[in-house]
């Protein structure tokens, strides 16, 4: 059996193989499914062209937009059209079969043709998918269903506000199209105040088919302590053929309404775009199975996957193989720089945890890896703001199509988007010859004469060229570095006392001035780099990550504490074994108590050792303490000199298998170092 690791970028998709004789192969393809390059003298020249499996494919010359069918495409790049192609001498040419990445990707592993089906195989696949269609708001219609009294529930928020000094507030944005309220009221301790009637669930259903959202969410009041009115009308509006309901408390079951809610929106809102994603690979690759990465950094079977799950699917895999690395060669930060943003995490032993996730203006309360994103990729956008005077980086990325201005597939006749991959390609710091695709360095060239003219027409004059090259290379350098920050000094932790360890297609070209800026003095660079979100997604574990809210000092629960824990972990490895079957041994991987001064809202994660003296627990209350030392500077007090009291918020667990025999979870080519170390 083929075993697959996929993980699809903004910018390119990276699969990594094991095929039946445990050989290793690998591939890169673009993850707008396209395989690009240049027909010279009736020949095609690509790196991808080891197999006679192309026939069939559709194929476009990028100069003159010409569509065609491919005859036939022989190995050493003669290839016959249908109808013939017309250029003059030499064209970028762009193959697709109008499959989702993945399974391009995997047609080009497996050397599978198009008439014919693949061979057994099992995948596992990182995605974008989600995060892409939350960003760019392409998700599926919703309809909340919320407590009466609550209709303006996500409009109002938190009333945090993020920039301090703004007068004009912005309103919240929300991912809705419509509210209803429900006349139903659970207490705080679980208590039934206002029953759900069947009249009320009636005139829901008069609504709700009155609108025909394409999912609907319900989020009522207090359902993290009894979700019966929840179960209750998600079962009447099922029962009635509404096939896409979120509940609440099938997406957390932490307190905070507001995040609650807004996770289970988000959910709904990703449901139909991942559920038709996930179905079109699993048609295309002939119902093979697949598997899910999520972001916490497991493997859930794709008919069990939730979409909120997945914001942080690709990224989480680079950091576990960045932690398989770190294991071997000591703590470190890792820099994982692709073609759309740049992900960083810590990796100190295990990789840390979070329990709340934000993505653009929302906030989840969904378990994932702890990684900071920045939106300096590859592929962001280098240009000039007239009105403030300043070059910029991002957020906006050129992304898969038509992707920088020296991947050639901008407009015919139009100066591309210039993108740090320009600028690195004109500052001479890549080889053309080493892409997987054409490269035109004279169209990174004409991009940057266009921003030159604008800088010129604004300013009066134009900066020298190598200056504004570097200065763009250091304001990338500079956002890369402010996001280490967060996951280091922030935390209290001394960044300098880490390695850098630098994955992702462009990692090494900003790994030394990112260290700099950050006093790091030594590198970590792994064989298979710019594929190692795909080895850690070969690595991870089947796992599922489950919370329960506790809400009770610390002190009341010396005796209850334990059983809650049991408890907790007993029901999560049921989940994870309706995934797996009964066979296959697993363990508990980590445990830990969200803890806080009473009276305050923010937690800290004490990690605990479930398998330990569970009685004995309450000495925590030393750890959270130096914890809290640590990170904010001080511990406080009560007016007599007594410590506060501690409150445990909720319990959190992760279930996992105990190993992957199977999976694609080496990749080191034989005679090669898999790590190479710089000592700066």
């Amino acid at each position: 059996m083929w075993h697959l690791s996929i993980d699809t970028g903004g910018t390119f998709t990276d699969g990594l193989s094991r095929d039946p004789a445990g050989n290793i192969h690998r591939i890169k393809v673009l993850s707008s499914s396209c395989l690009r390059g240049v027909v010279q003298d009736q020949k095609v020249i690509a790196p991808w062209l080891t197999a006679s499996i192309f026939d069939g494919y559709q194929a476009r010359v990028l100069e003159t937009g010409q569509v065609v069918t491919v005859v036939s495409l022989t190995t050493d790049g003669t290839i016959i059209t249908a109808p013939p192609l017309r250029f003059s001498n030499r064209a970028t040419i762009e193959l697709s079969t109008g499959e989702e990445a993945p399974v391009l990707a995997a047609r080009l592993l497996t050397k599978t043709p198009l008439n014919q089906p693949f061979p057994a195989l099992a995948m596992r696949l990182g995605t974008t998918r989600g995060t892409n269609a939350l960003l760019e708001r392409r998700g599926g219609r919703v309809a909340l269903l919320v407590t009466k009294g609550f209709k303006d529930l996500l409009l109002i928020g938190t009333q945090q506000r993020p920039n301090l000094f703004q007068l004009a507030i912005p309103p919240a944005e929300v991912l809705y199209e419509t509210v209803l309220e429900v006349d139903e009221r659970v207490t705080a301790t679980g208590d039934i105040l206002q029953p759900l009637t069947s009249e009320t669930i009636a005139q829901l259903i008069v609504d709700l088919r009155a609108v025909q959202p394409e999912a609907i969410a319900i989020s009522l009041l207090n359902a993290y302590r009894n979700p019966i009115h929840e179960q209750q009308l998600a079962d009447s509006l099922a029962d009635v053929g509404f096939m896409v309901i979120t509940r609440s408390t099938e997406v957390s079951a932490a307190p905070g309404y507001v995040s609650r809610t807004q996770t289970a929106v988000v959910d709904a809102y990703l449901t139909p775009v991942l559920r038709q994603y996930l179905a079109n690979v699993q048609a295309q690759l002939g119902g093979h199975p697949v598997r899910v990465m999520t972001s916490a950094g497991g493997l859930v079977r794709a008919d069990l996957f939730r979409p909120k799950d997945s914001l942080l699917s690709g990224p989480a895999g680079g950091v576990i193989g960045a932690a398989h690395v770190a294991r071997q060669h000591g703590p470190a930060l890792t820099l994982d720089m692709g073609g759309t943003s740049t992900d960083v995490a810590r990796c100190d032993g295990e990789p840390d945890y979070r329990f709340s996730t934000r993505i653009g203006p929302f906030a989840l309360q969904s378990p994932s890896l702890a990684i900071e994103t920045v939106a300096a990729g590859g592929g962001s956008v280098c240009w000039f703001d007239g009105v403030a005077g300043q070059l910029r980086v991002g957020p906006q990325s050129a992304g898969a199509n038509p992707g920088p201005a020296c991947y050639g597939g901008g407009a015919p006749g139009q100066p591309g988007l210039l993108t740090i991959t320009d600028v690195n390609l004109l500052l001479g710091r890549l080889l053309p010859r080493q892409f997987g695709i054409p490269v035109f360095p004279d169209k990174a060239e004409a991009a940057l004469n266009a921003l030159l003219r604008q800088i010129e027409t604004v300013v009066g004059a134009a900066p020298e060229r190598t200056e504004l090259l570097m200065g763009l290379i250091q304001i990338a350098d500079q956002a890369m570095a402010g996001a280490i920050r967060k996951i280091s000094v922030s935390r209290g932790l001394d960044p300098s006392l880490y390695s850098l360890l630098l994955f992702g297609g462009a990692g090494g070209l900003h790994g030394c001035g990112v260290a700099d800026l950050l006093k790091i003095n030594r590198l970590l660079l792994p064989f298979d780099g710019g594929l190692l979100s795909a080895v850690g997604i070969g690595q991870a574990r089947i796992e599922r990550v489950a919370s329960q809210s506790v809400l009770r000092l610390l002190a009341e629960l010396s005796e209850t504490l334990p059983e809650i824990i049991t408890d907790l972990i007993t029901r999560t490895t049921l989940e994870l074994r309706h995934d797996i079957g009964p066979q296959t041994p697993v363990e508990v991987r980590s445990c830990w108590l969200a803890m806080r001064l009473a009276g305050q809202e923010n937690t800290l994660d004490v990690p605990i050792n479930p398998g330990g003296d569970i009685s004995g627990i309450m000495d925590v209350s030393a750890d959270f303490q130096a914890r809290y030392q640590r990170i904010y500077g001080h511990y406080p007090s009560t007016a007599n000199g007594q410590p506060r009291p501690i409150e445990v918020e909720s319990i959190r667990v992760v279930v996992s298998t105990i190993d992957v025999p199977t999976a694609v979870s080496e990749s080191f080519a034989p005679g090669l170092s898999p790590v190479q170390k710089i000592q700066k």
